[in-house]
């Protein structure tokens, strides 16, 4: 009984750290500080027991994914010119931001606290999508940035929330009460994507959603309507908004469009780093530096300070060996999870799925693993969802 008190404060300070990290970093901090200790108290208690920390099987494959990759970037960290800066960054990255993904799946399995946990963050995350709203109608800023932080890191955390907000509105397994609660969400996601004018966060979206959507709707004629009415909705609303519509045409612009110009530029200059230091990189941390003083190209107008894609950064910075890695598991969780959706149709699989691929294809147009509310939001969810999938109870939410 001890314990699962332990648990229950657990969950609820994990709770609290994700829903107010954004709005406070300090109160974030001291938030993650606590439930890390209690993490850690459970483990000992545990320990003094004799009881054993049960792994569910499923979960195994993924530890052993996340350990892959977290060792591929060691060795870049040695040819760093900050070696105590590199192994900062790591611990960073690959211990205290994965943090959530291990407490819940270590020791939260009960559904109702699951439940309550998602449901919570996912309203709080509504209200931050309100506050977007909210500074552009003020004009406070002409985009909307919520929270705390900038509007590309709430877009990077909506293109993984609103994926599988989808999934619980189409699939049958969900109750009508959880429906009705992410149709609501869905709505103020979409109108913080909207506040937020990120054309990465429309372009992913615009990918993702048809691919989620698809098997829902291909054999009900109404769905087929609902969608074809809603895409001219949201086409209308880009329509009658002549900043709106320019921003989608913008997209394609590469001659003209300082943003585009200087995001190719640094692709480039990303992509000639990988060259120049193939196996191990220019070192973790090392990318701003490098780019600063020896790689930027004159057609960088803006002065951009990192490569705005994973996979540039992650391979500039580590090489090879550390992109292979950081492939390696989102190639592992993307691809369990459509095997496990295909085989058992479980509406959990599809989410992790959609919201996977929501934060794979936002990061070909931004950093986001260098992001540590955005990265501990992605590790909560996965793991909250991987337990709710594992769990042998009803389906719902």
């Amino acid at each position: 009984m001890m314990n699962q008190n332990l648990v229950n404060k657990l969950a609820g300070v994990i709770c609290f750290a994700i829903c107010i990290q954004r709005l406070s970093m300090a109160l974030g901090s001291v938030s993650w500080g606590i439930s890390i200790l209690l993490f850690l108290i459970l483990i000992f208690k545990m320990k003094k027991s004799g009881q054993d920390i049960v792994v569910d099987e499923d979960i195994i494959g993924y530890y052993k994914a996340y350990a892959i990759c977290a060792a591929s970037f060691i060795p870049s960290i040695f040819v760093a010119n900050d070696i105590s800066a590199g192994v900062k960054l790591f611990f960073e990255m690959w211990l205290y931001r994965v943090m959530p993904f291990f407490m819940v799946t270590l020791f939260i399995k009960d559904k109702i606290i699951l439940r309550k946990m998602l449901f919570i963050v996912l309203a709080v995350f509504n209200i931050d999508c309100l506050v977007a709203v909210g500074q552009v109608i003020l004009n406070l800023d002409a985009r909307g940035w919520g929270f705390g932080g900038n509007a590309l890191h709430l877009a990077s955390i909506l293109c993984v929330i609103i994926p599988m907000l989808l999934v619980v509105i189409l699939d049958d397994k969900f109750a009508v009460k959880t429906k009705k609660f992410a149709s609501l969400s869905i709505v103020c996601c979409f109108i913080g994507v909207l506040a937020g004018q990120s054309r990465g966060a429309w372009l992913t979206l615009a990918i993702i959603l048809p691919l989620v959507a698809i098997k829902y709707i291909v054999n009900s004629k109404k769905r087929v309507v609902t969608a074809i009415v809603l895409i001219g909705l949201i086409a209308g609303v880009f329509m009658v908004s002549p900043f709106l519509r320019h921003r989608v045409e913008s997209i394609g612009n590469v001659s003209t469009d300082r943003s585009n110009i200087s995001r190719i530029a640094v692709w480039e200059s990303g992509i000639n780093m990988i060259k120049d230091h193939p196996v191990v990189g220019v070192g973790l941390g090392g990318f701003r530096e490098a780019y600063k003083t020896e790689y930027m190209l004159l057609k960088d107008k803006i002065g951009l300070s990192h490569a705005h894609n994973n996979l540039i950064q992650t391979g500039a910075e580590t090489g090879i060996v550390g992109l292979l890695g950081f492939i390696y598991l989102n190639g592992y969780i993307l691809i369990k999870s459509f095997m496990e959706w295909r085989k058992y149709n479980n509406p959990y699989s599809l989410m992790i799925l959609s919201g996977w691929l929501g934060f794979t294809v936002f990061g070909m147009f931004d950093l986001t693993i260098d992001a540590s509310a955005i990265m501990k939001t992605l590790w909560f969810l996965l793991g909250v969802l991987l337990m709710l999938k594992n769990s042998k109870t009803d389906t719902e939410l």
